[in-house]
């Protein structure tokens, strides 16, 4: 069995953290290099899972919905900055606003 890659790209504070725990570490990461990392991983079908800082997520990454609709061998998911974890948003929640009818209002 293929052995699943742990990245973590973003805020090189919070890349420390994800060192410690085993994970490669990408810091302070731009979308051009998410956009690679991730079409290398799609390319060689590696099983991944790869954590980003909310910004990067939001950084127009033109491989993030790639990944997120393939679904299954590569888990990518979101955290929040370091210095304000109250301020986490994510994709879910822009879609649960529109659903609600609650577009352009801060719930």
């Amino acid at each position: 069995m293929e052995k699943t890659r742990q990245l973590f790209l973003g805020e090189g504070t919070l890349a420390t953290g994800f060192r410690l725990a085993g994970f490669e570490v990408f810091p302070d990461a731009d979308a051009a290099q998410l956009d690679r990392i991730l079409e290398e991983l799609l390319a060689s079908r590696t099983p991944a899972v790869v954590v980003v800082d909310q910004d990067l997520a939001e950084s127009g990454s033109l491989r993030i919905d790639q990944v997120r609709s393939e679904g299954g061998r590569i888990l990518l998911t979101q955290v929040p900055p370091l210095a304000q974890p109250q301020q986490m948003r994510s994709s879910v929640d822009d879609h649960i606003r529109s659903l609600l009818g609650m577009d352009g209002e801060n719930a």
